[in-house]
């Protein structure tokens, strides 16, 4: 029987398609032999268990004196001393039962009297057990005072380590907790941290292609690298993605074409309640508006002495971008967030076409939108509201790209068509991707910032649809300087391959007319 793509947690070898790390495996492996301690890190379901596991695994298959034993301070909670000590014990034989082996420990009086069952432990077979300790969720002990204590044990233990035969202690967690250990436990520097990047594009590939020789079943190419662009490797989105593709979309083997990733993906975006995802919006709720100004409102600068900021970073949501401002990296979490965090309609969307005409007078005679022609119409309709809908305080960039997705979901809509939000690869700016049939167009959205801004904004356009192998794009540019709508066209040749732009600049900023 096939393998599967895993979505419940750490992989299971003989189940579950999986990426081996090896290289990074190494560098912990290394870490180990060295007798260091040392913290590992990520964001949720980014791949924490299955490294500690593969870990595991690679230190019972070759290193045979050494005892690697695995616990989660997960549910610890508020726990007093006596408590966790019952559970830590508890935890302990857990696995030590699981491994086989015959020892148990028993459950000390205090955070103290761990250290004899260390030697007991020791003392158990000839040849003496090196232990292996690896606590996963250490956040999860919320008693920082007793977290401490702990800490505190494994420091006095480290500096004899070789005595009470722990040779490594590696702890687990969603943060750097280099902060949180850095005046009490000195071996957990952060040069011994071991961050979790995500899968890289031939990770991903791999993954993807273990499933085709499999099952052979195949993804087009344009899937897979979507698969990878649209989540950066997040291993618990590369998963999901792939799992709903094989099994709900093309469930009797055919091959998974795009038209059947931009159906998941609007699933995703709309439907379904995917944990990881939903990890991340909640974090993002918590912050909503400084979430807004790095979404909608152009840069801002990283710094991690901004709590807010620092919050973000180490659940995952933001990254530190090229030029130390804030980005998303996941595309599909921007793409989420910006559905989470979009401006409302203002009851917009009634004026968005003539009632008296039909959407059909926009499609030519193979029933496919006439875009440039939609188009015509959004500067018609904000020549005719503009004023109203933008020029009233403020306006993040996001009011401008949520009215125009709007307004082209009104006419794609009608045709059984979609609009999505488009990040490009490395998580950057939200352009839009319209769907419907058979056809799609790519629609840059830009606030005219200056005359070098808006060609930049062209070469963008540019290199997506050559990426893209698009003939045709377009880009909309809202300006609060232009007094006049102006529209524009240009034919662009690179390597015997002709892509024409059009363009318009559409002013935001005319005075609101008595009586609005």
């Amino acid at each position: 029987m096939p393998r599967s793509f895993c979505t419940e947690g750490p992989i299971d070898k003989e189940r579950n398609y999986y990426v081996p790390r090896t290289e990074l495996l190494a560098v912990g492996l290394k870490k180990v032999e060295e007798w260091r301690y040392f913290t590992l890190t990520a964001p949720r379901q980014s791949g924490k268990s299955t490294y500690f596991q593969f870990l595991a695994d690679e230190i019972r298959a070759s290193r045979p004196a050494w005892l690697p034993l695995w616990i989660s301070f997960e549910a610890y909670g508020d726990k007093r001393e006596p408590d966790f000590l019952k559970s830590f014990t508890r935890d302990l034989n857990v696995d030590l039962e699981t491994q086989g082996e015959s020892f148990r420990f028993a459950c000390p009086s205090d955070m103290e009297a761990w250290k004899d069952e260390l030697l007991r432990l020791r003392d158990s077979s000839p040849e003496g057990r090196e232990l292996v300790l690896i606590v996963d969720e250490i956040e999860g002990l919320r008693n920082l005072s007793l977290l401490n204590s702990f800490l505190h044990t494994i420091r006095s233990i480290y500096h004899v380590r070789e005595e009470f035969r722990l040779r490594s202690v590696i702890l687990v967690g969603v943060s750097n907790i280099t902060g949180i250990l850095q005046s009490t436990a000195s071996p957990f520097n952060i040069a011994e941290q071991i961050t979790i990047p995500y899968f890289t594009r031939e990770e991903t590939e791999d993954l993807l292609l273990q499933h085709t020789r499999e099952t052979g079943q195949t993804f087009d190419p344009e899937v897979r690298r979507r698969i990878w662009s649209d989540t950066a490797g997040q291993p618990g989105l590369v998963n999901a993605l792939a799992r709903d593709l094989v099994e709900k979309k093309a469930p009797g083997g055919e091959p998974v074409t795009e038209a059947l990733f931009f159906r998941t993906l609007n699933d995703f975006l709309r439907y379904y309640t995917d944990k990881n995802i939903a990890n991340v919006v909640n974090k993002a709720k918590q912050h909503p508006e400084i979430l807004r100004r790095i979404l909608f409102d152009g840069p801002v600068e990283f710094t991690t002495y901004d709590d807010r900021i620092a919050f973000l970073k180490t659940n995952g949501v933001i990254e530190i971008g090229e030029e130390n401002e804030c980005v998303i990296p996941v595309p599909l979490y921007k793409k989420c967030l910006y559905a989470t965090f979009k401006p409302f309609e203002n009851g917009e969307r009634e004026r968005f076409k003539d009632p008296f005409q039909s959407v059909r007078d926009y499609l030519d005679p193979s029933g496919t939108l006439r875009m440039e022609q939609v188009l015509d119409r959004y500067a018609a309709y904000v020549l005719e509201r503009g004023n109203i809908v933008f020029s009233r305080g403020k306006v993040l960039e996001g009011v401008y790209h949520y009215n125009l997705d709007a307004f082209l979901a009104s006419f794609a809509g009608l045709l059984g068509g979609h609009v999505f939000p488009e990040v490009p690869e490395g998580g950057g700016r939200v352009d839009l991707l319209v769907l419907q049939g058979g056809k799609r167009w790519i629609v840059e959205v830009k606030r005219f910032t200056g005359k070098d801004e808006f060609e930049a904004g062209k070469d963008q356009l540019e290199a997506y649809l050559e990426r893209s192998g698009e003939s045709e794009g377009y880009y909309v540019v809202f300006s609060p300087y232009h007094q006049a709508q102006e529209k524009g066209e240009e034919v662009r040749t690179k390597g015997g391959v002709s892509r024409r732009l059009v363009w318009w600049i559409l002013p935001v900023a005319a005075p609101v007319p008595s009586g609005e």
